[in-house]
């Protein structure tokens, strides 16, 4: 989408020029920067010599054109708006030089050109297409940064909550065992002891009377 939108707006803004621009030959080169960065746009005269020469910047699909600065032959430098004073450098011998701007913005992005007059006769030189993309970097890293601190908070809990579960688990189950051997021990208690009370009946016999002289005769049970 972000492509479909740069392109979208080079288009139009070279439609919008094309009328002024009918008798160049233009070349036109597409620059992308990213904010806060520096970048350098090239200017040459095709023809020597020239008076001086001014840089032009027209933003998104506006038809005004703004004047930047005037270069003149002898190396004077005169700035044409407030915004050039503190973004635009030149570096290099005039008619071939290179234009910095510094700290790009959104705001920046347009198209930029250099435009050369020998009095009355001008001529254009390299159209550049600026695009301004916001730092990949450290907005990415924001964000990751952001996702792995959630990520941490979520598996923490998750892992606090699946250690306190299963600590349940185990004395529920621990629990259960020793409620369950009780109850078989009890169980167990209890048929030996009624075992043991059937046994005692079942051998159980009524007392002899005592006779005098005569010694007790104990009969075992067949």
């Amino acid at each position: 989408m972000a492509i479909v939108v740069k392109y979208s707006f080079l288009l139009i803004s070279i439609c919008l020029r094309s009328t002024s621009w009918a008798d160049s030959m233009l070349q036109v080169t597409s620059l992308i920067g990213a904010v806060g960065n520096n970048i350098i746009i090239q200017c040459a005269a095709d023809k020597t010599p020239q008076d001086g020469v001014y840089l032009y910047k027209q933003e998104g699909a506006s038809k005004n054109k703004q004047e930047v600065f005037y270069y003149y032959n002898d190396g004077t430098f005169r700035p044409k708006s407030e915004w050039c004073r503190d973004k635009v450098i030149v570096n290099g011998t005039f008619p071939n030089f290179n234009v910095t701007v510094l700290n790009v913005k959104a705001t920046d992005i347009g198209l930029y050109w250099c435009e050369f007059n020998l009095q009355d006769k001008k001529s254009v030189g390299t159209v550049t297409w600026l695009w301004i993309e916001e730092s990949v970097e450290k907005v990415c890293s924001g964000d990751i940064h952001h996702h792995v601190k959630i990520f941490l908070i979520v598996c923490a809990v998750m892992l606090l909550l699946l250690c306190i579960t299963g600590f349940i688990f185990v004395i529920l189950k621990v629990s259960t065992h020793t409620h369950t051997q009780i109850s078989i021990e009890k169980h167990k208690l209890k048929i030996k002891t009624k075992l043991i009370n059937n046994i005692m009946h079942l051998y159980e016999m009524p007392s002899l009377p005592e006779v005098p002289g005569v010694s007790r005769i104990l009969i075992a049970a067949p």
